[in-house]
């Protein structure tokens, strides 16, 4: 029997063994889980590290699957190029020194190809609640799917889809009843679709946002005035998307531009620049208007004050005075001067006097006058009412001269008429004694 001898020895060729053995090679596999789109290319890399002789790789598919893809070997890489159309686990083996390891990565593929599709919106009115679509195309897998519906960076709505097929690629709509409120005015509305897979820490994100026409304008001021010679700003805002072009309008017989900017400015305020303006918005999908009435302040124009006769009227006829006003927030009055007045009109543009049959005791001044708080102005005119002309009567002739009175000469006409007339006057002055 060895005895102690055998013991030491054994201990003595383990120990050289240990020394002796060739270090284990490590096999490393990036990436090891890997999200990728359908139909688009992948790389995955084999690397060996402490191998002192040569390396053999091989590339394998699990479950028996099809491995479609280009090789490429640089001593102790090797890599992989592949396209994938469905999910999948690829195993890379490697053979150092007659020993063998392998490492596998599971690759995951999904769909979302495009931008979700949201039609357009003929507008969005604060407090009017409508139904929004948002439609995503060829989605795999659905259940990554989550639809989120923003207000600028508000969430209004979050969809998540049930009634999942998890084999197929499909379509997706999402449906949300919107109510704008005024705290949401000038703010993108969009849709987002986001594909998440937490367990590989994958997270795909596709945004749009909603077109639609104006639906709201405000104004800084809806009632707005300014003193005369004074500066006046309004500025107009519009919801909607594309950001809406803001034109402002003066209405008159024919509207005229005045502003192509979301600001109106008026500079020394004058009569002719008070009354109705339009803001008009508009973008490619609709057009919105809201009016305005701009009013100015200060003493009134001076009035104008007309006769309907061009000449002095004449005792009888019909006559009416017209006192008008361009400004019409002014009180017009109508009166004959030193008199009470004749008639009266608030806040309109004009007022009329008739006088039907006029008479010699209607002429004089008549004053046309515009009041308002700031002060008064007045106009007048004078007018002449012309007597009535009698023709004179001739006195009635005897019978007898009538027949020859276009036969003789005017002497003899007048010689006879004398002759009548003293003859008639001694009839009446019977009582008078002749010497």
């Amino acid at each position: 029997m060895c005895g102690v001898k055998c013991i030491t020895f054994s201990l003595w060729i383990n120990i050289l063994s240990v020394i002796t053995e060739i270090p284990a090679f490590e096999l490393e596999l990036t990436p090891q889980k890997s999200v990728i789109h359908i139909g688009k290319d992948l790389e995955l890399i084999c690397r060996v590290n402490e191998c002192p002789g040569n390396v053999t790789f091989q590339w394998n598919a699990l479950m028996d699957k099809y491995l479609v893809g280009a090789y490429k070997y640089e001593h102790t890489v090797s890599t992989l190029l592949t396209r994938t159309v469905n999910d999948i686990g690829i195993v890379c083996i490697a053979l150092c020194d007659g020993k063998r390891k392998e490492k596998t990565s599971q690759i995951r593929v999904f769909s979302l190809p495009q931008d979700p599709v949201l039609p357009e919106i003929k507008s969005l009115i604060e407090n009017q609640t409508q139904m929004l679509s948002c439609r995503v195309h060829n989605v795999y897998p659905l259940e990554w799917l989550k639809i989120e519906w923003l207000r600028g960076d508000k969430t209004l709505f979050v969809d998540v889809p049930d009634n999942v097929n998890y084999d197929i690629v499909q379509n997706y709509t999402s449906g949300f009843n919107y109510t704008p409120s005024v705290l949401d005015l000038g703010k993108n509305i969009s849709c987002k679709a986001t594909m998440s897979f937490t367990e590989y820490g994958f997270k795909e994100t596709r945004n749009s946002n909603a077109e639609y026409g104006p639906g709201t304008i405000t104004t800084s001021s809806n009632n707005p005035s300014v003193k005369l010679g004074e500066h006046l700003k309004i500025t107009c805002h519009a919801d909607g998307n594309p950001k809406p072009t803001i034109l402002w309008f003066k209405e008159e017989t024919e509207p005229a531009l005045q502003s192509q900017n979301e600001e109106l400015i008026i500079n020394n305020a004058s009569w002719s620049q008070a009354g109705w303006y339009r803001c008009n918005a508009s973008n490619a999908v609709g057009s919105l208007q809201m009016r305005i009435k701009v009013t100015v302040l200060g003493p009134p124009n001076i009035p104008k004050i007309q006769l309907s006769h061009r000449e002095d009227p004449k005792e009888g006829e019909n006559i009416t005075i017209l006192c008008s006003s361009d400004d019409g927030s002014t009180e017009l009055t109508l009166y004959r001067q030193s008199q009470s007045t004749e008639s009266e009109a608030k806040n309109k543009s004009a007022v009329l006097l008739k006088i039907p049959s006029v008479k010699i005791t209607d002429a004089g001044i008549y004053v046309c006058e515009a009041k308002n708080d700031f002060g008064s102005e007045r106009s007048t005119i004078n007018i002449t009412v012309a007597a009535q002309h009698n023709v004179m009567k001739m006195p009635d002739l005897p019978v007898v001269i009538l027949p020859t009175a276009g036969s003789v000469s005017l002497l003899t006409i007048a010689g006879l008429l004398i002759r009548y007339c003293r003859k008639k006057a001694r009839g009446n002055s019977s009582n008078i004694i002749l010497s």
